[in-house]
């Protein structure tokens, strides 16, 4: 029975990191709310629900009533975690039915136009909070890449936003091609921190990219990777691949290899857990910032302090 309950939860958590999708109908933005407090027996109930995320260092932080969420015969709460391990707090939604027989962490909202049904999850507005982490090792992972001459810079400000990227991450491959020109745009320093986890194929690509931006730079390097599949993402992992299987690691290459299997290691212990991950420190923070996996509009990113 345990099992099957912190199999159901973790589950649960999954929901908890999906997309952001959240409610605005208009009975829950303009109607009036009773206030109330959650219940000793409810917040037991709700608290049993989430207690094996414990094991995952997530710990609930609030419990409170959300009357403006409205579904028949559910009482609507939203609950708030820390999940330190991902550095972020989570909001989410729980329903429990007015008699307090019946629990569910997800229910979805179905509307119709003309013949197209659109279903969408209840979800508070804003559901994932970054929280502030130690990144002061970042200096340490600049100045080896700097020492095993590894390009990693695109631009110059002094306003400095960090990327771990992936030579097989589709995600990342989108951008190849404009990384150069966001910089310019956005007016800021990129840093393109190579995070190569997607296995020996990422490591062998990382060490193509390091001999491409050694003699045309980092946009250049990652143009010329872009174009290797045209905005094709199957196509150029092909191209790469067959690059990759060819080449014949020279005891530089294999010193390269080395340091990004060691790279990779530390960037996860550190807390960066996929790629994309954008990293950044507000002005006036010394070695304090966020850690934000996937893309985030660059003016967004800047506005957090």
């Amino acid at each position: 029975m345990k099992k099957r309950l912190l199999t159901a939860t973790a589950a649960m958590f999954v929901l908890f990191s999906c997309s952001q999708a959240t409610e605005k109908s208009k009975s829950t933005e303009k109607s009036p709310v009773k206030a109330y407090k959650v219940s000793k027996e409810e917040e037991e109930i709700i608290r049993t629900l989430l207690k094996p995320l414990q094991v995952r260092g997530i710990e609930v932080k609030e419990i409170k009533p959300a009357p403006e969420v409205k579904v028949p015969g559910f009482k609507a709460f939203e609950v708030v975690v820390s999940d330190k391990l991902n550095a972020r707090e989570v909001s989410k939604y729980i329903f429990l039915s007015k008699d307090d027989k019946f629990l569910t962490f997800e229910i979805f909202k179905v509307r119709r136009e003309g013949k197209t049904i659109h279903i969408e999850p209840l979800r508070p507005k804003e559901a994932v909070k970054p929280l502030k982490v130690d990144l002061s090792w970042l200096k340490d992972v600049e100045k080896k890449l700097q020492e095993n001459k590894v390009p990693f810079v695109v631009g110059k400000s002094d306003k400095k936003v960090y990327i771990t990227w992936d030579v097989l991450c589709p995600f990342c491959y989108r951008h190849f091609d404009k990384v150069e020109e966001i910089a310019k745009k956005e007016g800021v320093e990129l840093h393109m921190i190579p995070f190569p986890i997607h296995g020996e194929a990422s490591i062998k690509g990382m060490i193509y990219y390091t001999k491409l931006a050694r003699e045309k730079g980092v946009a250049g390097a990652l143009k010329e990777l872009y174009k290797l599949g045209d905005g094709d993402f199957g196509k150029y992992r092909e191209k790469l691949e067959e690059i990759t299987k060819k080449m014949e690691l020279s005891e530089e290459d294999k010193k390269l290899e080395k340091f990004f299997k060691e790279l990779r290691q530390e960037l996860a212990e550190k807390g960066v857990r996929a790629t994309p991950s954008m990293i950044y420190i507000p002005p006036g923070e010394k070695d304090k910032g966020y850690i934000i996996v996937g893309f985030k509009p660059i003016k967004e990113l800047l506005k957090m302090k």
